[in-house]
Order: C-alpha cells, then sequence, then structure tokens
C-alpha cells in the first residue's frame, strides 16, 4: 500500500512539473531567419532554415530563461544558387567545417515596453564566439510565444568575406521564431 501512495505522489509531482513547465521548440514552418546586406551597393537578403533548440521563457521568472538556439548553415539562401555555394565556402561560412550556428543566452531581461525583453547572449559563426545583445518582443498565442528581433551584426567580426571592399560590413539580422511547447 506504501509503495502504490509513493507511486501515486512521483507521478503527481511529475505532471506538476510538466504542467509548470516553460519549455519552447521553435516551429520550422512558421519561422524565419533572415539577414541584408549591402553587397555592391545593393541590398541582397537571405535566410537561413534549419531551426533548433529549446527556449525557456516565463516572463515572471526572466531569471530562468534561456534560448538555446541553433541554425543550419548549410540551408543559406539568397534565391542565388552561384552566390549560395560562395557564401558556403571557406571565404564565407565554410559550411564544410562550420555546418552550424549557434545563439545562447547569458541572461534575459525586461526592457522598458510590454512584452519587450534583453537578450545577452553569445553568437557563434564558424568557431569565432562574440557577445551579443539586442530587444526583442515575446507575444504569447494558444501554443507558445512569437519571438521577433532585429539586429546587426559585422560580418568582419566573424571572419566572413574576407577583406571585401564591396561587401558592407554591417548585417541586419531579422528573427521570427513562433514556437510551440515542448512535450517531454
Amino acid at each position: 500500500m506504501r509503495w502504490k501512495s509513493f507511486l501515486i505522489l512521483l507521478n503527481s509531482c511529475f505532471i506538476s512539473l510538466l504542467c509548470l513547465s516553460q519549455t519552447y521548440i521553435p516551429v520550422e514552418k512558421s519561422s524565419s531567419v533572415k539577414f541584408f546586406i549591402n553587397n555592391f551597393g545593393i541590398s541582397t537578403e537571405g535566410s537561413l532554415g534549419g531551426i533548433k533548440g529549446d527556449i525557456d521563457f516565463n516572463p515572471n521568472k526572466l531569471k530562468d530563461a534561456s534560448f538555446d538556439m541553433s541554425v543550419d548553415a548549410e540551408s543559406i539562401f539568397t534565391k542565388n544558387r552561384t552566390r549560395d555555394n560562395h557564401l558556403k565556402s571557406r571565404d564565407y561560412f565554410y559550411v564544410e567545417k562550420y555546418p552550424t550556428i549557434y545563439i545562447i543566452s547569458k541572461s534575459i531581461t525586461k526592457a522598458s515596453l510590454k512584452n519587450q525583453y534583453w537578450f545577452e547572449g553569445e553568437l557563434m559563426i564558424k568557431d569565432v564566439t562574440r557577445q551579443i545583445k539586442f530587444e526583442f518582443t515575446a507575444e504569447q498565442d494558444k501554443t507558445g510565444y512569437l519571438f521577433k528581433a532585429d539586429f546587426k551584426i559585422n560580418r568582419r567580426d566573424y571572419f566572413i568575406g574576407g577583406s571585401s571592399l564591396v561587401l558592407s560590413n554591417n548585417v541586419d539580422v531579422a528573427l521570427s521564431i513562433s514556437t510551440v511547447k515542448k512535450t517531454f
């Protein structure tokens, strides 16, 4: 009888933990990672896919919040196959050796406006990791959250594109990450 009571208590604790869980995963079909860069003075747009990771987010417990995300560098797409292949080469993303781009949070804090937060963490492209900080929004829906952010990086910080004079150093990044609650 005590064994049965113990199992019921253990099961209740497990169910309670699942109900309190605030872990989300990205939904690839409704998410996007886009970038914009000037090449020969013309704005060029591209995207990355293969979005994966875990997001622990509860706006009432930001000290426990974390983002551990990645995208597949091989998925780079600019609507130009020749350019895409060049971007996958050693001069740019070197996808043969570094197939994944990572972004990992160190802290998430509240910003001044409703549903706005600060992300502080690291962005790793190729074998280079740099500190990054940007503002993002988090809108809750029926199944999870929609996270959106726009920020800039310097491509030279990550040794992308060498010393090209026709390619802007600044890259605008736009994230739109739709999530669902992770099931265990």
